[in-house]
Order: structure tokens, then sequence, then C-alpha cells
């Protein structure tokens, strides 16, 4: 590649600004990526990492305002692109050379597919592969993955972490030489997370370069050839030791309930699933959320944590035994779904958080309360989508804590969140128990789980669940 030796990647950006912004989003970055390199870019939410990825993907600039000064040398090219204009990108043809996996992983599955099968097959189907070839090589990365009770799946009836490993099968499938994958341990359980550090092993080995984007220093940074900290749009090499013991930590504070504490929510042998399956999801549930407690519900991805959260919401009814809410005439149940972008679609924050509130009630008297307790007061006439991942999780929780829920339901709440999000999290959960309430909540973040709940109700992987 010019000037670039065997990199399969360079970039040397001098600016970018989208399109109606004030300020640069990034500015002053430059690095190559080597054949089987692992490159971590480290960085707190809205510091610019998704906006680097979807240059290095391609897919930025998107409109005629927006602003790229940038030089990137791929596939033995050089592309220029300056203020005024750059070069036409054909999007399929830089897809072969970079892929994409999105902070929401849904969004890189084609929506159109019945099965899991088909959707893997998609890019393969493009690419001409034969179909023999195909079922070999989706049976053998079903193999490492795990995924084998899910090919006949509907992609669309997925968990968060199944949407996760799926759209990872996808793109090694389609085997680019440069992969930028956006938090592509979240939401995954242990042994899911374990078996995506192997493929990606296996992927480096055979000269794919990785370029991983996080909110902190995991297990698969650790391993990284370089670590770059992203801040305020700008690449830092400084020292991982001491930058791993930057971010503030949280701790649980509260006392455990006792045993004459009112039980706000109960499953008494309740058997949870959806319509059209032949099979519960989840069978003979037996569990009790007292008041001014905090249960996590723990398990592998497809163990039906966010189905008893639905059902606890009052979404999916029984089809055995009973759920059981007992929050009293003034109370109510309150659930934030693992995806913000399911439970947002006002023009700015505070009309987000006000959807639905009589004009003159407690409740919106509540708001500016709610907005200043999770830092979104400053943006309260800002559209959510211009908000940083972990801003907008946050005005998807203010959503719900405005109407004062007696039992607040949250599912895998700490994706996308960085430490000052976290921190806001946590003290929106104590307020929750300090006024006697309860919290349910599904997670595969076992600090947070550790830090948080009192205690920890096991989910099997078939569907039978235990304490």
């Amino acid at each position: 590649m010019s000037a670039r030796g065997n990199a399969v990647l360079g970039l040397e950006l001098a600016r970018f600004r989208y399109s109606g912004a004030d300020d640069d989003t990034l500015s002053g970055i430059k690095f190559s990526l080597a054949p089987g390199s692992l490159t971590s870019i480290v960085g707190d939410s809205g510091s610019g990492k998704s906006t680097l990825g979807a240059v290095l993907s391609g897919m930025l600039p998107r409109h005629d305002g927006d602003e790229l000064e940038a030089t990137l040398h791929l596939a033995g090219e050089t592309i220029r692109h300056g203020v005024g204009g750059g070069p036409r990108i054909d999007p399929v043809g830089w897809a072969r050379q970079v892929g994409m996996l999105p902070q929401d992983a849904r969004h890189y599955l084609s929506g159109v597919r019945e099965t899991v099968e088909e959707e893997l097959a998609l890019g393969l189907e493009n690419a001409g592969v034969p179909r023999p070839e195909m079922r070999l090589r989706i049976a053998a990365l079903a193999d490492r993955l795990g995924l084998h009770t899910l090919l006949d799946r509907d992609p669309g009836k997925l968990s968060g972490g199944q949407e996760r490993l799926v759209a990872l099968a996808a793109l090694a499938l389609a085997a680019p030489p440069v992969l930028v994958l956006d938090e592509p341990l979240a939401g995954l359980d242990s042994a899911a997370a374990t078996r995506v550090r192997a493929l990606l092993d296996r992927l480096r080995a055979s000269g794919t370069a990785l370029v991983q984007l996080t909110r902190s220093l995991d297990d698969l940074a650790a391993g990284a050839d370089q670590v770059l900290f992203l801040r305020a749009g700008s690449c830092h090499a400084v020292d991982t030791a001491q930058e791993a013991g930057t971010s503030p930590s949280v701790s649980a504070s509260h006392p455990q309930p006792g045993s004459e504490a009112l039980v706000l929510l109960e499953f008494d042998g309740a058997g949870l699933g959806y319509a059209g399956s032949a099979d519960p999801v989840v069978a003979d549930l037996d569990l009790q959320v007292k008041a001014g407690e905090c249960v996590a519900l723990a398990g592998p991805n497809g163990s039906g944590k966010t189905t008893v959260l639905k059902a606890a919401a009052g979404l999916l009814s029984p089809s055995a035994g009973r759920v059981i809410e007992n929050t009293g005439s003034g109370g109510a149940v309150g659930l934030l779904l693992q995806n913000p972008s399911d439970q947002l679609f006002e023009r700015t924050v505070r009309r987000e958080v006000a959807f639905g509130l009589a004009k003159r009630g407690p409740e919106a008297a509540r708001i500016p309360e709610v907005l200043e307790s999770l830092g979104l007061a400053a943006h309260a006439e800002t559209h959510p989508y211009e908000l940083p991942a972990s801003s907008r999780r946050l005005v998807a929780l203010a959503t719900v804590l405005v109407r004062e829920p007696t039992v607040l339901l949250l599912d895998e709440p700490t994706e996308a969140l960085d430490a000052h999000g976290l921190a806001r999290l946590q003290a929106a959960l104590r307020a929750v128990l300090d006024r006697g309430g309860a919290v349910l909540l599904a997670t595969h973040d076992e600090a947070f789980m550790a830090a948080t709940a009192h205690r920890v109700h096991r989910m099997e992987p078939a569907g039978a669940a235990r304490a």
C-alpha cells in the first residue's frame, strides 16, 4: 500500500464536523492497522468513538454539510477528503474491505430474513458462494459461537446478546480484511464472551485487523497491539495501568430489607412465552421482590431474563401460574428497555420525558428535578439522537423515573453507560429503594450486579430458573 508498508488501513484525520455543528467531533487522529492486529480505542460516551468507527467504515461523511478532512489508505488506494467535498464512495465496495458492528447490533441485521441461518447466508449469497459451501461455513461458525439452537429462530425475536452474536457471525462470514467492532462484548454472558474472544483470535490469526471501540479497558483490550484513548475527539496514548484507575467506582450501600418487608412483585409458578412458540421461554418461575430490595436476573443469553421483565411490566400474560403486582392504588411498574431507541421518538429531551403526562399534573412538575438528577438539564431542548449513547440511555431512564414507579424494571441498564452515567444510574436506583420501592434488573455486568443487587436470581438456559 502506498507509503504504508503492509498496513491494511491507514488513517490521517485532520478534522470531522457534523453538518450544523459548532465544533469538530474528531481532530488530529493518525494511526495504521497491520494485518492480524488489534487496536482498542477507549473513550467515554460522547468522546467520538462511534463517529471514528463510521469514518473508518465509510459511513461518514453522510450529508453534504458534514466536513471531513482526512486521508485514508485502503486496499492499495489513497482516498482524500477535503472541505467542499470528497471522493464518491462505493459503500458496497468499502464494506468488502471494512466491516462494522454498530453499538446496536440489530442495525447490522437485514430485517428481511425469516431465520438466523438465512440471515447468515445473505452475505455469502451476495458473494456468489455455492450453497453446499455456504452451509458448511455457516455450520462451522455455529459450532464456534454456539448458535445451533438459533439457526431456525426468527432474527426479530432474539435477545440483545443473541443479536450481537448473530451480527458478529455474519461479519466473520463476510471476512473483510478489517473489522470495526463497537462494544463487541456488550450484553453477552460469560460463555458467549469467551467464544467471541476465541473467534476474534482466530480472525486475527488469519490476518484480519480488528478495531475495538470500548468504554473501558476490558479483557479484550488488554491483549491489544495498540491502545488509544479518545478524549474530546482526539487520540492519546497513555499508560494503561494509570488509565484503568481513573474511572469512579460505585459500591452498594443499601441494607438488606427485612423478612417483614412488603412483597411488591411475585412470580408464582409462572410459565412465560410468546404466541406461536411451542415451548415456554421460562417455566415454573418462583420469585419475590420486596420493598427496599434490588434483585438481579442473571443467566445466559436467551434464558428468559427479558421475558421475565416484560411479564412483570404487564406486557406478557403467563401461560401458567401467576404474576402478582402489589404496588397499591397509587403505585406503578416502570420498564427501561435494553435498547433506548425502542423508547425514544420525540423531538426534544423535555418533550420525550413529558410524553403522556398531564401538563399540570404532579408528574410533569417533576421533569426538571428528574433531568437535573440524571445530568440532563442542559440538554432539555436537545434532540435525543443528538446526544451520545450514554446520555440517550439516561433520557430513556428519565421517561420511566418521572412517573415514580414503585417497581423499577431494568434490562441491561449499564450498556453504553460511561462512568458518569453509571454513577447517575446508581443514584437513581438508591432513590427508588429509599422511598420504599424495589428494583428488578437483568444484566451480564457482574461488577454492577455485585455493587447493586441484594440478591441474584440465576436463570437456566432451558428456561427453568433457580434461586
